[in-house]
C-alpha cells in the first residue's frame, strides 16, 4: 500500500512500490479522533459486549469515556494482565507507568508496584480507584481541568514485543503510526458495512494485533466488539453463534481446535454469520490449512487465512 526502502550491504537503495494506489493517512488527527469519528451518530449502538456476561457498553458510553469531562482515551481499553506479576512489574518498571489499568481479578498482582491503580466495571477494592467512580467525580468537576493537547507525533502505545529473540521490548508507536496503520489495512471497507460488522475480540488488547487490528479497527467501522477473557472451546462456538459474530480474527492453536475437537459437533453450525475467519501472529502449517479447509465450521465462512 506504499513504498518499501531497502538498502543491501553495498548501499545501494533499493525502492518497491506497491501497484495499489497510495493510501492517504490524514494529518493532525489523533487516534481517538480517528477512531471515533462520526461516533456520535451511533451512540446507541453497542460498541462492547461481554460475551459471557452480556454485558453491553455503547458508543455514546464510549464517546463519553474517551472525550467527555476529563475522560481518558485508554480507559475504555483497559488492560486485563496475564503471565507472573514479575514480569508484570519489570514492564510497569521498564516504561516508567505513572497509573495502571485493570480490572479486580488482576489487581493482586499489580497493587505492590507503588503504582496507582484503576479498576475498571463496578467493582469496588480498598486501595484502589474505580473507573466509574473517576468517571463521574470528572462529570461533577466540569471542564475544570486543562485538557494537555495531543499531537500526532506524541507517543500513544507502548505495546512490548513477545522477547522470542529476547527480552520483552516495549515498541513506541505514536498516533500517526497506528493511524496510518490503520488507514494502509482498513482501505477496503466499503460504506455498506459500516456499524453492521460484529468481531470477535479474543485476541489480548494489550496485543497489538488486539488493540489496532480487532478493537480500533472494529471501532473505526462502527461495528460491535465481542470480548472475551480467554479461550475455551464451548464458550468460543457459543460467542460465535449467540452474538451473530461475522469477523473472527484468531490464532493458528484455535484452528487446530475447530478442525479436530468432536465438541464443534455439538453446536448448530447453520445459524453461523461467519463471513471470514483470519488466523495471524504465527504460521499456519500446511496440514492444519488443508484440514480447515474442508472442515464444517471453516466452511461456513468466507475462509481468510493468512
Amino acid at each position: 500500500m506504499g513504498t518499501f526502502v531497502y538498502n543491501s550491504a553495498q548501499d545501494e537503495e533499493h525502492i518497491f512500490r506497491s501497484r495499489a494506489p497510495a493510501v492517504q493517512v490524514p494529518d493532525n488527527v489523533t487516534l481517538p479522533e480517528f477512531v471515533l469519528q462520526n461516533a456520535e451518530l451511533y451512540a446507541d449502538n453497542v460498541a462492547f459486549v461481554e460475551a459471557a456476561t452480556g454485558k453491553k457498553i455503547t458508543y455514546g458510553r464510549v464517546c463519553h469515556s474517551c472525550f467527555g469531562n476529563n475522560g481518558g482515551w485508554w480507559g475504555v481499553f483497559g488492560s486485563k494482565s496475564i503471565g507472573h506479576a514479575s514480569e508484570i512489574k519489570k514492564q510497569v518498571e521498564v516504561a516508567d507507568a505513572k497509573i495502571i489499568v485493570t480490572n479486580g481479578a488482576s489487581y493482586e498482582k499489580v497493587k505492590g508496584f507503588g503504582v496507582p491503580v484503576i479498576v475498571l466495571g463496578e467493582e469496588v477494592i480498598e486501595g484502589a480507584m474505580n473507573w466509574n467512580n473517576l468517571l463521574e467525580a470528572a462529570d461533577r468537576a466540569g471542564n475544570k481541568i486543562n485538557k494537555e493537547e495531543l499531537k500526532q507525533s506524541d507517543l500513544c502505545a507502548l505495546p512490548f514485543s513477545s522477547g522470542t529473540t529476547g527480552l520483552s521490548k516495549g515498541v513506541m508507536l505514536t498516533h500517526r503510526n497506528l493511524v496510518a496503520n490503520l488507514s494502509s489495512t482498513l482501505f477496503g471497507v466499503t460504506p455498506e458495512m459500516i456499524g453492521k460488522v460484529t468481531v470477535l475480540g479474543l485476541i489480548p488488547f494489550f496485543h497489538i494485533y488486539g488493540i489496532t487490528g480487532i478493537c480500533c479497527a472494529t471501532l473505526r467501522n462502527k461495528g460491535k466488539v465481542v470480548v472475551m477473557g480467554r479461550f475455551e472451546l464451548r464458550a468460543f462456538l457459543n460467542a460465535l453463534v449467540s452474538q451473530e459474530v461475522t469477523y473472527a480474527p484468531i490464532v493458528p492453536p484455535i484452528i487446530l481446535n475447530l478442525v479436530k475437537n468432536p465438541i464443534v459437533d455439538e453446536f448448530d453450525l447453520s445459524k453461523l454469520k461467519l463471513q471470514a475467519i483470519m488466523t495471524a501472529a504465527a504460521p499456519l502449517a500446511p496440514d492444519v490449512l488443508k484440514i480447515s479447509k474442508t472442515s464444517s465450521l471453516v466452511s461456513k465462512s468466507k475462509r481468510h487465512m493468512d
